[in-house]
């Protein structure tokens, strides 16, 4: 069985590939990586659970992307996750879900996002360095200004939703399941830790 799995980025010495089935399974992730990994040619081996996204370098030589994606691929296809079953990538039609733009956007950013805490070696990330920055800028302005203005209506009603979404969480959760067919009250299933990349091998 083969999974869906595309090229998304190829130079000689590192490839970059997309496997959607993998998003979510860090411990499907970790398995994968260690038997690309017993090939030879994929001398390092990262896959982030994050996104479904493995990178497989070689330090002498050049790689075979679409080799690499048709090895992939029978992988993904025979990978379960912790509960025994087979990886599947959810079907548009199959329930309500986000939409193709939103999905394509939370791709692009949470592949930035582990670029960016890769490079300063997962000390921090968007989601810290972003806030520090808005902070700074702002502080900046009313010193150069020396006025503190008055919050724009646009910032005030998003304030509002993003408060009412953070102590609201029951609400908001109890809603989606009913948009998406569920059981309005039913309790919220466990939510997963966001994803980091698994360590190349030799450190799985």
């Amino acid at each position: 069985m083969r999974a869906p799995v595309v090229v998304a980025h190829a130079l000689e010495r590192r490839v970059r590939l997309r496997a959607p089935a993998l998003a979510g399974h860090r411990g499907a992730c970790e398995r994968v990586a260690e038997q690309l990994a017993a090939d030879p040619v994929c001398e390092v081996v990262t896959v982030r659970p994050a996104t479904g996204s493995v990178v497989v370098e070689r330090l002498d030589g050049g790689l075979d992307p679409e080799r690499l994606c048709g090895r992939l691929a029978e992988l993904v296809g025979e990978a379960r996750d912790d509960e025994g079953h087979l990886l599947a990538t959810p079907s548009p039609d199959a329930h309500p879900g986000p939409t193709r733009v939103a999905r394509a956007l939370a791709h692009a950013f949470a592949g930035i996002n582990a670029d960016v805490r890769e490079a300063l070696g997962y000390r921090a990330d968007l989601g810290t360095l972003l806030p520090v920055v808005f902070a700074t800028a702002g502080l900046a302005e009313v010193g150069v200004t020396r006025r503190l203005p008055a919050p724009a209506w646009f910032n005030l009603l998003w304030w509002s939703l993003r408060w009412f979404m953070t102590f609201n969480p029951g609400a908001v959760s109890e809603e989606l399941r009913s948009a998406a067919g569920g059981v309005p009250g039913a309790p919220a299933a466990p939510g997963g830790g966001p994803g980091g990349a698994c360590p190349p091998r030799g450190e799985l």
